[in-house]
């Protein structure tokens, strides 16, 4: 693949890459601070109705900030990795062209989880198990669908089939295997480590571990995209696509 894209723009992608650690490590602290805050103050609230009136607005604020960071952070990373074929203009262009793709993304995700979980507690196992495997399903190819969708999804037009977005993955799929490994394995560790009982308490202790948790998932966010990238700017220059035009939008 065109590694040397990285290589040749390190200067560049490392700040970046430690800005959206920081603002997603940050961004993950506030929101379970404040979801410890609510599981000890939930006594105060007069009704059920309330409680769940703010945890939805704490869900939909988690959302909205991870997808304005997706979307710029991204797209930055995108005109870096292959200027000047694939351009966006400034952060204002990101939002508009890519904030709905990614809040939309981040709010089926959670609704998914939510509702597996409401089902679990009502005694409706059978079709919460199936939601808690296409959530782990969706969980892993959320990122590079998405990533594929980013850098042409929006050049399709009424006649090209929805799946040829994705033809960068579906026709290198020898180029994705060490993806898929990462996001597996990284995945599958998260989820092990954040079933430990010790977790389970509420506690400042259980904030800061998780926290410390989302640190590294960060930062495979960046490695995925710049992996998912490249193989798009392969799909382009080896003719995969070749009806694919990324002029100006």
């Amino acid at each position: 693949m065109q590694w040397e894209r990285i290589k040749n723009n390190q200067s560049k992608i490392i700040p970046l890459s430690g800005i959206y650690v920081f603002v997603h490590t940050t961004t993950f602290f506030l929101y379970e601070l404040l979801s410890l805050n609510l599981e000890l103050s939930s006594g105060n609230f007069s009704n059920n109705i309330l409680l769940s009136l703010v945890d939805i607005v704490r869900e939909l604020l988690l959302c909205a900030i991870l997808g304005a960071l997706q979307s710029i952070i991204f797209a930055r990373l995108g005109v870096i990795l292959e200027f000047p074929i694939w351009r966006c203009r400034d952060d204002k262009e990101a939002l508009r062209r890519f904030f709905l793709l990614w809040f939309g993304i981040n709010a089926g995700l959670i609704t998914i989880n939510r509702v597996a979980n409401i089902l679990e507690e009502r005694g409706i196992s059978d079709i919460a198990s199936l939601l808690v495997g296409i959530g782990l399903i969706a969980n892993i190819v959320y990122l590079p669908l998405a990533i594929c969708w980013m850098y042409s999804g929006e050049k399709l037009s009424e006649n090209d089939s929805f799946f040829r977005v994705f033809r960068p993955i579906t026709r290198q799929w020898g180029e994705t295997l060490g993806m898929w490994v990462i996001l597996c394995v990284s995945l599958f560790v998260a989820l092990y480590l954040l079933s430990l009982p010790i977790l389970q308490e509420p506690s400042i202790f259980t904030v800061v571990i998780k926290t410390l948790i989302i640190i590294p998932l960060a930062g495979i966010d960046i490695i995925v995209f710049c992996w998912t990238w490249l193989l798009c700017i392969q799909c382009r220059i080896q003719g995969l696509d070749e009806d694919v035009s990324l002029d100006d939008f």
